[in-house]
């Protein structure tokens, strides 16, 4: 994997200049519209493939394991490993792990612009429409996770029929080039439509993909923030998937707030790390077998301390699927809390 498949995982789309050369705005200053800059085929000496960015703004560079450490704030050895590199000197892990004191920094939320919210509430309805007069398998698949009716209307999920391909122009997006170097369209692709609200402005749209890889895909120029569902209180509980969060809200919003990272590497933002901060527990019922795993479950232990309790779904891989095998997931819930929350000030 390349720089630029770990920029797209966290919401960040480049534009290709030349044939190894990319620009967009900067993950870290989120300025500029070509500010942040990315070579391909960019290698340090000693260091691992994949490229390099620098951007003009910020003055951040480095190649891929910097990225990974500054944006996602993996230690150095972590890093490596999801970078796919090598390290044979233990004395420069040593190094590397000693300069991450500065550790990681929650990002602010940005949304999208004001025409790229207006096109996608558009396609929103439409895709809400669709589903309750023509998707009937979708909803079947929805009633098998469990969710109600009032629970699918009130997430505005839809099901978009086909795949479509728009300009980039319409939905405020800068042009980007394929392999070709002719200008690319905007896809969206067919499947069940998950779009996120928050402060009733629409800032993601994320497809789930009836049977191609990858299964989830983010709409270009969506913000991924974290989905949460319910209001604050004492008590959160962290799932990966936004459909099992849902769920949960459904089952048992009253007695926690219900986060989905949509990846087991997904940090919290500034915004929700502030509210996991304040929380007196947080279940975290992520699935630890997938890769990058073993990290992610490290930088939520050094993060948020003896509040973190590991609480997996005593069947399945997530509530979902402890759900079709009978489980009671509100009970699940309240034998995490077991006496561990108190009243939010």
């Amino acid at each position: 994997m390349n720089i630029l498949n770990f920029l797209e995982a966290d919401g960040i789309f480049l534009t290709r200049k030349t044939n190894s050369e990319y620009a967009g705005s900067c993950p870290f200053c989120g300025t500029g519209k070509d500010r942040f800059i990315v070579w391909l085929h960019h290698i340090s000496k000693g260091g691992p493939s994949g490229g390099r960015y620098w951007c003009r703004q910020c003055g951040k560079k480095g190649d891929l394991i910097q990225y990974l450490r500054e944006r996602r704030g993996l230690p150095f050895k972590e890093a490596c490993e999801l970078a796919g590199h090598t390290v044979r000197d233990s004395s420069n892990i040593k190094r590397n792990m000693a300069s991450n004191s500065k550790g990681w920094t929650p990002k602010k939320i940005i949304a999208p612009s004001s025409t790229w919210q207006e096109r996608a509430l558009a396609f929103q309805q439409r895709a809400s429409n669709c589903l309750w007069t023509r998707g009937n398998t979708c909803l079947a698949f929805l009633g098998h996770r469990g969710l109600k009716d009032d629970t699918i209307k009130e997430a505005g999920l839809g099901w978009n029929p086909k795949d479509l391909y728009e300009d980039r122009n319409l939905w405020n997006l800068p042009d980007k080039l394929g392999d070709d170097g002719k200008a690319t369209r905007l896809k969206i692709p067919k499947g069940l439509v998950i779009p996120y609200f928050m402060e009733k402005e629409i800032i993601r749209l994320r497809i789930r993909r009836p049977h191609e890889e990858p299964r989830y895909w983010i709409v270009a120029g969506s913000d991924t923030t974290p989905l949460t569902i319910g209001k604050e209180s004492g008590a959160v509980v962290i799932v990966e998937s936004d459909l099992d969060a849902l769920l949960l809200g459904q089952e048992a919003g009253d007695m926690a707030l219900m986060v989905s990272l949509g990846s087991v590497v997904k940090r919290p933002d500034k915004g929700l790390h502030t509210c996991l901060k304040r929380a007196n527990i947080i279940l975290n019922a992520l699935d630890y077998d997938q890769a990058g795993a073993k990290e992610a479950w490290g930088f939520w232990q050094r993060t948020y301390g003896n509040k973190l309790k590991r609480w997996p779904v005593p069947t399945g891989k997530d509530p979902g699927e402890a759900f079709q095998a009978g489980i009671d997931l509100r009970e699940w819930i309240e034998a995490g809390l077991d006496g561990d929350i108190s009243p939010h000030p």
